[in-house]
Formats: C-alpha cells, sequence, structure tokens
C-alpha cells in the first residue's frame, strides 16, 4: 500500500509542476513502470508471508511427491516418494516408484538423535534387512545414518529435512526477499487458471546466474560445512563447481563459487485454499531443468501418531 500512495503522489506533485507535456508525460510513464515493478514485490512479499502464516498452522501432514532431478553427472532422475510429516522435525520418507524403490526413512532415529534410520529399496536393501537379522553381523550393516551420509545425501539434491513444505517455503522466501534486498532479478505473480476454472497463484522469478561469491577452500573444510556455513543446500553448491568430484573431497587452496541464490529461474504453484506449495519447477543457468516436485493426496493435519515414525511400525520394512 506504500508504494501505491507514494506513487499517486508523486503523479499529482509532477502533474502541477509548470513543465512541457512531454516531460510530463515521459517522467509519468518511467513512474508508472516503477510503481507496477513496486506493485509486484509487494503482491510477492504478501504471497509470501501468507504461506508462511498457512505453514504455521500446520501439525502434520501425509503427501505423495513426484519428483524430478538433474545431477550433477547430467543424469535426470524420477521417483515417487511417499511422505509424512509431524511438527517440529519428524519424517517418514518411502520410494514407491524409481530409483532405490522400496528404501524407507525415518528422522529422527528415536528420541534425541540427529541420525535417520533408513535401508535401500531392492535387492540391496532386501540383503541389508537379511543381514542385520544375524546377530553376528548386525553391527557390520549399519541401520543408522547422519543425514549428510554419502548414501543417503549425495544422490539427490535434499535431505530429509529440507524436503518438508515448511522447509521448501523457507528456500523460496529467503531467496526472493534476497533479490529484494539486492535490487535484482524479475519476480512477479499472477492467477494461473486452467481450462476447467481451477485456479492457482503462479510465483515466477528469474534470478541472476553469475550473482555470488568466491570461497577459498581451508583445510578440514566439505562442501556440507562450506553449504552450512553459507546457508545453502550442499548439492546447489556442488553443482555449481562442477570440478568437485567428491562433497567430502574439496582440498584446501581451491576456490568455489558460493551462488546467492538457489537458482536461475523458477516458478511456484501455490494452492489459494491451502496457501501452500503444489507444484515447483526449478531451472538452472542454462536453461535446463534442475528439479521438479508435484505434491499430490495433501493431507493436512490428520493426526499422525509416534507409530508413523516407528521403526516397528508393522506396515514398514525396517
Amino acid at each position: 500500500m506504500r508504494s501505491r500512495t507514494t506513487c499517486a503522489t508523486s503523479a499529482s506533485r509532477l502533474a502541477a509542476r509548470p513543465a512541457s507535456w512531454l516531460l510530463v508525460l515521459l517522467s509519468l510513464l518511467i513512474q508508472g513502470a516503477a510503481c507496477a515493478q513496486n506493485s509486484q514485490g509487494d503482491a510477492v512479499l504478501d504471497l509470501l508471508s501468507d504461506m508462511e502464516r498457512a505453514w504455521s498452522q500446520v501439525n502434520d501432514y501425509s503427501k505423495l511427491v513426484d519428483k524430478t532431478e538433474r545431477l550433477i553427472n547430467g543424469d535426470v532422475t524420477q521417483q515417487t516418494v511417499f511422505i509424512k510429516f509431524r511438527q517440529p522435525s519428524q519424517y517418514y520418507m518411502a520410494v514407491l516408484e524409481g530409483p532405490n524403490k522400496g528404501g524407507e526413512l525415518i528422522y529422527p532415529a528415536h528420541a534425541d538423535s540427529d541420525l535417520a534410520v533408513a535401508h535401500a529399496g531392492g535387492f540391496k536393501g532386501g540383503l541389508a534387512r537379511f543381514l542385520q537379522a544375524t546377530v553376528i553381523l548386525r553391527k557390520v550393516v549399519p541401520t543408522e545414518f547422519r543425514l549428510d551420509d554419502p548414501s543417503l545425501g549425495e544422490w539427490q539434491h535434499q535431505t530429509a529435512t529440507d524436503t518438508s513444505m515448511g522447509a521448501t517455503i523457507e528456500r523460496i522466501a529467503g531467496n526472493v526477499r534476497r533479490a529484494i534486498e539486492f535490487d535484482e532479478g524479475d519476480i512477479g505473480v499472477a492467477e494461473d487458471c486452467d481450462d476447467h476454472g481451477n485456479c492457482l497463484f503462479r510465483l515466477n522469478f528469474s534470478l541472476p546466474a553469475d550473482a555470488g561469491e568466491e570461497h577459498v577452500v581451508q583445510a578440514g573444510e566439505t562442501l556440507w560445512s562450506i553449504a552450512a556455513a553459507y546457508g545453502r543446500p550442499m548439492y546447489v553448491l556442488w553443482y555449481n563447481n562442477p570440478a568437485v568430484r567428491k562433497p567430502r573431497k574439496v582440498k584446501p587452496g581451491q576456490a568455489l563459487f558460493i551462488p546467492r541464490y538457489y537458482s536461475a529461474r523458477g516458478t511456484v504453484w501455490v494452492s489459494p485454499d491451502s496457501l501452500l506449495p503444489e507444484k515447483i519447477e526449478i531451472f538452472d543457468a542454462n536453461n535446463e531443468l534442475y528439479e521438479r516436485y508435484v505434491y499430490r493426496d495433501v493431507r493436512l493435519d490428520i493426526g499422525l501418531t509416534d507409530l508413523d515414525f516407528d521403526p516397528e511400525n508393522p506396515d514398514y520394512r525396517f
């Protein structure tokens, strides 16, 4: 509202000044363009605030995620994952389709733990469960993992705790607000309706891919620790530094590019009813799809219990 009042006041003052009509018209056109941009910025910030407010009222949920991700080697993976979440930070995940089909994860593994309990899918997972059932081999085959363990976090864009709708909203909001702070990029929101009149809010952003800074690796650092220090997802750093072969094997003195933004371009579709995201498409600096997430069968506040996050749940295969 502040920008509209300021624009209207400026326009009336300009028109009242003695000047040529050409100068007045040109000035009003420039002022109008700036006002339209400010209005879009206000609309985006209002939507983000509404999304954050809506998320703060969610206690738990379940959802299906159709997930497409481009990996650093150029491969594109597709999965369908079933997720349960309960505040403040409990997760159950099961891969229903795609790579690692049949794999499951619960975080945290138990109260006051920073580890996840997980098993792979397919033959590998079946073999691991068999070996874990053999007392003499139980300690040889781990069941609990750090979230940054290579077997969990280096073949997908996000760790388990980055997959919640709350973390997604935080990631989007942080990037958009950073762009507004630096006064760069193009950001806007509009209504997107299909042929049947079903409408979603569509948040679009295009940000400079070369914006960022250089970090010189110090002894003892990994991509994981550097990403945490800058508040960036590890995979974003890895994707933007393809010379790095392994996230844990960066070399002291090596120069890394730390991007200011999560991505160069993206679109987020938001439900006008729940004010939560329903679909996300993110593109890299080469305009190639970096990731796509489609949320289906989202059920909010369904009363999930401790059993939903217990490896002993008879419906699970831990």
